[in-house]
């Protein structure tokens, strides 16, 4: 079994390899690694394909992606709106790699095909979310696009709370991060292209206790507009997320949506 690294609350740890059946036993060995160790780079993967199939993610032909099966045959992976890991980075060796994406082996429909291929080339001790992305092409059996963003960490502060933009919105134009629930409501980010990633923005004293429940809508700054309904969402004071808009414009199947994941801690 592949030793597979999780990073998560300013340590990593890894897994010892272990034979089949036999588990983790009393000498296993890991590894405690510092936050930003230049040895290892960090990643996350995104899968924010409308309509993907299940997949499982591989580097330089290796299985990186950690959802396993219990039946023998894989049958479990990542679809649309899925994240790997779920907290925190995997760790990988820097340099050029290949990053590719598999359907399932237990599909019915094309196991095992590849279907996503980027080439990344991550720095040691340096942060990454990839981001598979565009309207899966059922024709051409493809995820067609892929953005990868460096997440640098900002200087956390325990009154504050932080938050970047990215924009993968199908079809979709720049957009302005509005605090409330209108459009007359404060901007803190604005003009984010699509398929680009914002800067950092911090909200000061946001109220409440160590959590705090904030609302977030997307404007069109060309229309002054909505693009999305209100986001409502309890965030700790203290750490930073990316905010990150999905879907396709004007698709009722997958409708414009703004979601979350907690970047750093």
């Amino acid at each position: 079994m592949k030793k597979i690294l999780y990073f998560m609350a300013g340590c990593i740890v890894f897994f010892a390899s272990c034979k089949p059946d036999k588990g983790l036993v009393e000498n296993t060995k890991y590894e405690k690694i510092a936050v930003g160790d230049p040895k290892y780079s960090y990643l996350k993967i995104l899968n924010l394909s409308p309509n993907s199939p299940v997949v499982n993610f591989y580097l330089n032909g290796a299985k990186f992606s950690t959802k396993q099966s219990t039946t023998g045959i894989e049958n479990t992976g990542y679809i649309y709106n899925q994240v790997f890991p779920d907290f925190g980075y995997a760790v990988a060796t820097p340099g050029s790699q290949t990053l590719t994406g598999k359907i399932i082996p237990a599909a019915t429909a094309d196991p095992s095909l590849e279907v996503f291929s980027a080439t990344i080339n991550p720095a040691p001790g340096k942060y990454y979310t990839i981001i598979p992305n565009g309207t899966y092409d059922a024709v051409n059996k493809k995820i067609p696009a892929n953005l990868v963003i460096e997440d640098v960490r900002p200087a956390l502060d325990s009154t504050k709370v932080f938050f970047k933009l990215v924009n993968v919105l199908s079809g979709g134009t720049s957009l302005d991060l509005v605090r409330g629930t209108t459009v007359a409501d404060p901007k803190i980010l604005s003009n984010i292209a699509v398929g680009a990633a914002s800067d950092w923005a911090e909200i000061s004293s946001p109220g409440g206790g160590p959590t705090t429940s904030l609302n977030f809508l997307l404007v069109n700054p060309q229309t002054n507009t909505a693009v999305t309904t209100t986001f409502t969402s309890t965030f700790t004071k203290g750490r930073a997320y990316t905010l990150y808009v999905r879907g396709i414009i004007n698709n009722v199947t997958f409708p414009p949506t703004l979601s979350f994941y907690t970047t750093f801690y």
